[in-house]
């Protein structure tokens, strides 16, 4: 399985749009993906209402270049999301606003391209052959389209230690939904499992992924440590793209449930020693911090079975930095947020330790509190 990795220091939008196709070239370029006529969904990741020079979403650049490469063809271009949180009082849902904020909404109305909002858009349920869940509820644009291509950002994830190519499809099950899932499936490994049955069912024929600037440390939001990594990749196996980002990031395989499932599933390959990696980029030197939260899954099983409750780190919210507007409490799908004395605070028996409402703070109030054994480890490791 082939994965190209082509440098890429910055997000000059001309650099980019040359560097996506050089990424595309030994893949066969563009065309090998689609045919004149087509329509094709691109599905970035927004995660939040955030300015591109944050990190945290697919950069913009990346979403026009594929627009123009596309629109150059006479494929009919779509774009699509749903962000995490559930609505946003002044404009209606966290996707509205993190299109305006992102830039994408301009790029799309200069480009003549519609932008989709999956958490009020017509949606088709759909049986899952998966593990989890009976079925989901997907967009009919995601299962209409004749190429979806996947946009992710390279970022690390403090429930399951890394975002990619596959974590990004959830952002195809619209609004609260997202809260539910979470809500059934709060380990980290069953939780992938969910994620993994949603791949299973979109099947992205093409994955680029935006590694000009990647997150490390407590990801995917504002805790995440922003680091200019300077690369594009792009697949045909979004586990392979996935696995490659993984190596550059620190983690070790396996390390990763969502990829490592996807793997031992058939979905997609997730072994180094199989992935040809094709292109001028080459790892840092930099050792990158993987998630706080993420230190218990290096430990065998039949120790962290006994200790894990006891060492889970915990969200916190910072009364300095909180700004009370809602979306810890409105992203909860738990419910274990409460408003007291005009400060909202975590009841920690009742949580679950998803982490949206870290990933959804758009202060960066949320932080994790370690135990002081893991803090001590940390230090010395």
């Amino acid at each position: 399985m082939k994965v190209s990795s082509v440098s890429c220091p910055d997000y000059n939008s001309e650099k980019v749009k040359n560097k996506v196709q050089k990424a595309l070239s030994p893949l066969g370029g563009l065309d090998n993906f689609v045919d004149s006529g087509d329509t094709v969904l691109l599905k970035p990741n927004l995660l939040s209402p955030k300015p591109p020079k944050s990190g945290i979403i697919t950069h913009p650049s990346i979403v026009k270049s594929l627009i123009e490469l596309l629109q150059d063809k006479d494929i009919e271009v779509l774009v699509g999301e749903s962000s995490g949180g559930a609505s946003d009082d002044e404009v209606g849902t966290i996707t509205t606003r993190a299109f305006q904020v992102s830039g994408l909404k301009e790029i799309c109305q200069d480009a003549g391209v519609k932008l989709v909002n999956f958490d009020n858009t017509e949606y088709e349920t759909v049986d899952n052959p998966g593990e989890t869940v009976e079925n989901f509820p997907l967009p009919k644009t995601v299962l209409e389209s004749d190429l979806v291509i996947d946009l992710p950002k390279l970022k690390t994830h403090t429930l399951t230690m890394f975002t990619g190519a596959i974590k990004n499809l959830y952002g195809c099950v619209p609004g609260i939904k997202k809260r539910e899932f979470h809500s059934l499936y709060p380990n980290p490994d069953s939780f992938s499992e969910v994620v993994v049955d949603i791949l299973g069912i979109i099947k992205p024929q093409l994955s680029i992924m935006d590694g000009v600037e990647c997150l490390h440390g407590n990801g995917p939001g504002e805790m995440g440590q922003k680091y200019n990594l300077g690369t594009i990749m792009a697949s045909s196996d979004p586990v392979a793209l996935d696995r490659v980002a993984e190596y550059y990031l620190g983690f070790a395989e396996g390390k990763v449930p969502v990829s490592r499932i996807a793997g031992e599933r058939g979905i997609g390959e997730s072994s180094l020693d199989n992935i040809e990696v094709i292109g001028d980029f080459k790892k840092p030197d930099k050792k990158l911090k993987t998630p706080n939260t993420g230190f218990l899954s290096f430990l065998p099983n039949r120790i962290l079975k006994p200790i894990s409750s006891a060492l889970d780190a915990k969200p916190k919210i910072n009364a300095g930095k909180c700004e009370l507007c809602g979306r810890c409490y409105n992203s909860c799908p738990q419910e274990t947020i409460y408003k007291d004395e005009e400060k909202f605070r975590i009841e920690h028996d009742e949580c679950i330790k998803c982490l949206c409402c870290q990933e959804m703070c758009p202060e960066g109030a949320v932080e994790i509190e370690e135990h002081p054994i893991v803090r001590m480890i940390n230090k010395i490791s």
